[in-house]
């Protein structure tokens, strides 16, 4: 599947309008569903015609497809900061399960249309290169964990990478932002769970 998005006029106005856009799509898509928004669904949420919204994008494809590639870039950038900053290995799979948990919290309708229209987003080619790239990364970062001793080696670091995803990305299904527990309390918790079953007894 290939999807084209035009360019902004590159003026601080075009660019701006851009990320209404694209702000819009996210909540458009992430709760009626891509299958079923229309592009102008997006346009009214963003509060322009139809029309001109095709200035900016080709096709309802290529506007879900930038909105997913914003929030994977992001990840991207926050697990490199995390490899940059961390002390050992098992710190580094620490930080990745925070980074990954915060980032449900400041993308949730992201990820909200990350899991529920995977058919559709998951074969484009600027997501399925950045879900690789994020797999490689956890997988790198498991596995050094592993050869150096820090994490239990008889297991597999993909399904060490799988399992923890899946439990991460399960919170969105029942976490509150306005609840009474803070993320913060969630990453310690799913932290102390999720490691403490592949970290190696000293």
């Amino acid at each position: 599947m290939t999807t084209t998005r035009r360019r902004s006029t590159g003026s601080p106005a075009g660019v701006a309008r851009k990320e209404v856009i694209l702000r819009a799509a996210a909540k458009v898509f992430a709760e009626n569903g891509f299958s079923v928004a229309t592009v102008r669904d997006v346009a009214d949420a963003a509060d322009m015609l139809s029309g001109s919204l095709y200035y900016y994008f080709d096709s309802k494809e290529a506007i879900v497809e930038e909105v997913l590639i914003e929030y994977l870039d992001r990840q991207i950038r926050a697990y490199e900061r995390a490899l940059d900053q961390a002390e050992g290995p098992v710190d580094r799979v620490e930080r990745f399960v925070a980074e990954a948990l915060r980032g449900i919290v400041t993308h949730r309708e992201h990820l909200t249309i990350l899991q529920n229209d995977w058919q559709y987003v998951g074969p484009m080619p600027g997501i399925l290169e950045r879900q690789r790239h994020i797999e490689q990364i956890w997988l790198r970062t498991i596995q050094d964990g592993m050869d150096s001793g820090a994490l239990r080696a008889d297991f597999d670091s993909r399904m060490v990478y799988r399992t923890i995803m899946g439990a991460v990305q399960a919170v969105i299904r029942w976490y509150d932002p306005r609840g009474r527990v803070s993320i913060d309390d969630i990453i310690d918790i799913q932290t102390s769970i999720l490691l403490d079953g592949v970290r190696r007894s000293s």
